[in-house]
């Protein structure tokens, strides 16, 4: 045989050995994420038109990004609940982004969940509304309470905030460390987005962040003292008080209180020091308003070094979405919240 067509015969059977070997290790991958097993990864979100955001697909079943999603007829995350109105019954709607939908873990470890579980557990007929979505902010909160406030009517309204909803030198840092890499300037997002739908691509991702994970904290503690001083937007914290504002109001027409934290972050956890303003100065914001808010980080701190090495709070490889253990304190914190 020539040579050139022995070469080619060669490239071909290593090219279909390595792709059925990709193939296969994809399928591996999908075993071990949480939920039933599914070959595939389905879009959840709908576009919506109220507030340019996205809303989830009402009754839909499915995984996407590692997340197994079950979605009642509201789009809301879980089984179909109904609330009764019983005089005893204690409505609370869980308004937030992808740490209150859950990202990362099943329905059931998601904090609105284990909140619902504790409040049965404690004599309580509870039902609990988990509203949380992908990418939630301010304007969000406010419109998905805008279309389900007067449907749910709930005596509570607790609004989990992240870093990343307003300006602050956290939200300034994690951009410049995470977001400014070679390597992921050389993959465009759509691409970046296409291959998210890959568990194996996702378990990557996972390792390589763990993997720097000295280097990138290291980087963020220098890069946070550079930012330290950079001035805040005020007009964007306005807006925020303008959001709570709208808030409140849906929750006075029901007669409900409305309960806000903080979601902490990586760096504010396992760090020596960590950048409080951001938790002061909503804190702040809430106190102006008559809203009581939920500190998070002490507790997350506390249970973080009970033991050495510190108890792993969030998910793998991931610096924003705690894991069930994450999800557990969350759920403990808003229930004190609510039984004062």
């Amino acid at each position: 045989m020539p040579r050139l067509p022995r070469l080619a015969k060669r490239l071909g059977l290593s090219l279909g050995s390595l792709v059925v070997a990709v193939a296969a290790t994809e399928l591996v991958v999908r075993a071990t994420e949480p939920g039933p097993y599914s070959l595939f990864d389905r879009n959840p979100y709908v576009d919506s038109e109220v507030d340019d955001h996205v809303r989830h697909r009402p009754d839909f079943v499915g995984r996407w990004d590692g997340t197994w999603y079950v979605t009642d007829r509201r789009g809301f995350r879980g089984p179909e609940r109904e609330p009764t109105f019983a005089e005893d019954e204690l409505r609370v709607a869980c308004v937030g982004d992808s740490c209150t939908f859950g990202k990362g873990v099943l329905e059931e470890a998601c904090w609105p969940r284990q909140l619902e579980a504790r409040l049965r557990e404690g004599g309580r007929n509870a039902v609990v509304f988990n509203l949380g979505i992908n990418g939630g902010r301010g304007k969000v909160y406010r419109a998905l309470l805008d279309e389900h406030a007067d449907e749910l009517k709930p005596n509570v309204i607790a609004l989990g905030y992240n870093i990343n909803d307003f300006p602050n030198t956290i939200k300034a840092v994690d951009e410049r460390v995470y977001k400014d890499r070679s390597l992921r300037r050389l993959i465009p997002e759509g691409l970046r987005n296409a291959f998210g739908r890959l568990a194996l691509y996702r378990k990557l991702r996972q390792v390589y962040y763990d993997a720097r994970k000295e280097r990138d904290w290291a980087a963020a503690e220098a890069t946070a003292r550079e930012t330290a001083d950079e001035p805040i937007d005020s007009a964007v914290w306005e807006k925020e008080r303008d959001y709570l504002e709208a808030i409140g109001a849906h929750a006075e027409r029901h007669g409900a209180r409305v309960g806000v934290f903080l979601f902490s972050y990586v760096w504010q956890v396992f760090l020596e020091s960590y950048y409080a303003t951001p938790i002061e100065r909503l804190r702040e914001l809430c106190g102006s308003l008559g809203m009581p808010f939920v500190d998070l980080a002490t507790e997350f701190r506390a249970a973080a070094r009970s033991t050495e090495p510190p108890t792993q709070l969030f998910l793998a490889g991931d610096r924003y979405h705690p894991n069930a253990l994450g999800y557990g304190i969350v759920a403990d914190r808003v229930l004190a919240a609510i039984e004062r």
